[in-house]
């Protein structure tokens, strides 16, 4: 299959075939990823018949071909986050309109970003280009309204915010983070992939096998937790990004985040964001109640004590940056 024959379709997993990466993609059509996660949009899709029996897979160099011949439309904003941060409702709130294509953590985009992990023998050169071309594939413009790409990064794609920004250096980023207990609880209550052990290579988080395996899981998790906040204090040097509080949604959203990635909302569209900022961002069926106050009462002495240790300090330093900040010209 060459790239001239992509047209309605969109890269949804990366393979290794005989050690080299492939690309399964999907037939979407006109399908927009109005979804709260990627994955459950290709689940959508994938439930009919010929969307199933019908699959393709080309090389990763297809990516490139495509973008040569077909560029779509180029990002507008990146989002970064700690998880259970709020992040989701963002990624809704600016898939609320129809001109916003928007890509939470797709997981062929944490496939490329971590594909060095895989095999050593890929370079910062070509996961660039990977990038670049699995961006401009979900970029494409599938009604004819689509004017900007939202691309919000699994938690720990910060520690390759460095990478993406080589990819995409005029492109403004946020980095969303709250109350790191209330982030322990939230994760103590139902745990992210991120948070058990194993199923990451624990050098992401500056680990070893050998410690990992002596750890309580809300230890680790709280490691893991201090880790994406340090690196989103050190990222900050990279320029074009703005740190935001879970305390400052939704509002935040079709004002200055808005404004930040190049948006200013009319009326009509700041009412539409707020209409689906009423709801529970990933269970768009229920309407949003705040749980800051029961998170709280619900963190224990040693929940506590290992925010003390390993997240406060970071979480310190990202509210002392956010104060800076606001204080000043309004990007960092």
């Amino acid at each position: 299959m060459t790239a001239h024959e992509l047209t309605g379709w969109a890269p949804v997993r990366i393979y290794w075939q005989l050690g080299v990466p492939m690309v399964d993609w999907c037939f979407l059509g006109d399908e927009r990823f109005t979804d709260p996660f990627f994955e459950q949009t290709i689940e959508r899709c994938l439930r009919r018949p010929f969307r199933m029996l019908f699959r393709r897979q080309t090389s990763i160099d297809a990516l490139t071909e495509l973008a040569a011949i077909r560029p779509g439309v180029p990002p507008a904003g990146f989002i970064f986050h700690t998880s259970r941060c709020g992040s989701t409702l963002v990624g809704q709130m600016l898939a609320a309109l129809p001109e916003h294509i928007v890509i939470s953590e797709a997981g062929p985009i944490d496939s490329v970003l971590r594909s060095h992990l895989r095999d050593a023998r890929i370079g910062d050169e070509e996961r660039v280009a990977w990038l670049r071309g699995l961006l401009n594939a979900y970029g494409q413009r599938r009604s004819g309204a689509e004017q900007r790409l939202y691309v919000k990064f699994d938690s720990w794609s910060v520690f390759e915010l460095p990478l993406i920004h080589r990819a995409f250096p005029d492109v403004p980023w946020i980095f969303l983070y709250r109350d790191p207990t209330e982030v322990l609880v939230s994760h103590a209550s139902e745990r992210g992939s991120q948070m058990l052990p194993g199923v990451l290579q624990p050098e992401l988080f500056g680990l070893d096998w050998s410690s990992v395996s002596a750890l309580s899981l809300d230890d680790y998790a709280a490691r893991v937790l201090a880790q994406i906040c340090a690196a989103a204090v050190q990222h900050q040097e990279l320029g074009h990004g703005r740190l935001v509080h879970y305390e400052e949604l939704p509002a935040t959203v079709w004002s200055d985040v808005g404004a930040f990635f190049g948006v200013n909302c009319t009326a009509v569209e700041a009412n539409r964001m707020e209409e689906v900022a009423r709801f529970h961002a990933k269970r768009p069926y229920q309407e949003f109640e705040p749980d800051g106050t029961a998170k709280q009462g619900a963190v224990t002495q040693e929940l506590r004590t290992l925010a003390q240790q390993w997240t406060d300090p970071w979480y310190e330093r990202l509210e002392a940056l956010r104060a800076a900040t606001h204080s000043g010209s309004g990007r960092a």
